[in-house]
C-alpha cells in the first residue's frame, strides 16, 4: 500500500536555491504539525515574545475556562512547547544561529524571513527585476527552465508580510498566480526558448487559443516543443540559403 508520508525532514546546506528551500519549508512545516501541542505556533499570525529576562514566558497566557480543563495549558508549559518547536527547527536549519531561531524569533514568519535574507532570496521590488536574468542554460531541459521561471514569478508575489507595498498601499491579501500571470509567464517561457517561437505556437494553435488561455494549452505546446522547434530551424535554414543564392558575387570590370 502506498504511503501519503511526506520525506523525512532534512536540514539546510550552505547552498540553496528558491525552489530547494521553500520544499524544505513545506516539508518542515508539515513535520512539525504532525505533533498537535505545536498546532498553535503554526497558525498565520501567530507570535511571541523574545527571551528576555524581562518578559515572562515569552509574552505568552495561560489558556481559559473555554478551553476543556483536559487540554489546558499554563503560560510556562506554552513556553515551554514553544521552545521545543524552535529547537526542531534549529536542528534543522544549521546555516542560522541557534539562538536566533530559538532566543530571538518573534514568529515562524521571523525565521522564514531571516533564512530568506541569509541566503538572499528577501522579497523586494528589485527582487522581481532579476527575472531579466533568467535564460536557457546550456544543456537546460526546456522544462526546467519554465519550473524556474514559475517559481522566481510565485516568489515574487506580494504577501501580508512581504513589507512591500503597492502605489503607496500596503498589501492586504496575499497574491494568488492569476490565469493572466499564468499565460505571462508562458509567454515568456516561449520567448526564452526562441524569440519566434511565440508566433509559431499562435500560428500553430490559433483555433484553440480561441476559446482556450495560452496556459491552458501549454501542456500541449510541450509535447510538440520539438517538432516546432524543428519546424524554426527549417525556416530559418530556407531563409539563410535563399539569402546566399540572392546574393551577387562581385565583379571588378576591366576598362579598357
Amino acid at each position: 500500500m502506498a504511503s501519503n508520508r511526506a520525506p523525512k525532514q532534512w536540514s539546510l546546506s550552505r547552498s540553496e536555491s528558491i525552489t530547494s528551500y521553500e520544499a524544505w519549508r513545506s516539508n518542515l512545516i508539515y513535520t512539525l504539525s504532525l505533533d498537535a501541542n505545536f498546532a498553535p505556533f503554526l497558525d498565520d499570525g501567530a507570535t511571541w515574545r523574545k527571551k528576555s529576562p524581562g518578559v515572562q514566558h515569552r509574552g505568552l497566557q495561560a489558556d481559559g475556562d473555554d478551553v476543556p480543563e483536559a487540554q489546558r495549558k499554563t503560560a510556562a508549559q506554552k513556553a515551554a512547547i514553544l521552545e521545543l518547536m524552535l529547537g526542531q527547527i534549529a536542528n534543522y536549519c544549521p546555516v542560522i544561529s541557534r539562538n536566533r531561531i530559538i532566543k530571538a524569533s518573534v514568529s515562524l514568519n521571523d525565521i522564514w524571513q531571516t533564512i530568506r535574507l541569509h541566503f538572499g532570496f528577501q522579497s523586494t521590488g528589485g527582487y522581481f527585476l532579476d527575472i531579466a536574468n533568467i535564460k536557457l542554460e546550456a544543456n537546460e531541459r526546456e522544462e526546467d527552465l519554465y519550473q524556474r521561471l514559475l517559481a522566481a514569478v510565485e516568489d515574487n508575489m506580494l504577501t501580508t508580510t512581504c513589507g512591500i507595498t503597492h502605489h503607496g498601499d500596503a498589501v492586504t491579501a496575499d497574491e494568488e498566480l492569476t490565469p493572466s500571470l499564468e499565460n505571462f509567464v508562458v509567454l515568456l517561457w516561449l520567448k526564452l526558448i526562441h524569440p519566434n517561437l511565440p508566433a509559431l505556437v499562435k500560428q500553430r494553435y490559433g483555433p484553440e487559443l480561441r476559446h482556450k488561455s495560452l496556459a491552458s494549452i501549454k501542456p500541449e505546446i510541450s509535447l510538440a516543443l520539438s517538432s516546432l522547434l524543428d519546424e524554426l530551424r527549417s525556416t530559418e535554414d530556407i531563409r539563410t540559403l535563399r539569402l546566399s543564392h540572392n546574393r551577387k558575387p562581385y565583379r571588378k570590370t576591366s576598362s579598357g
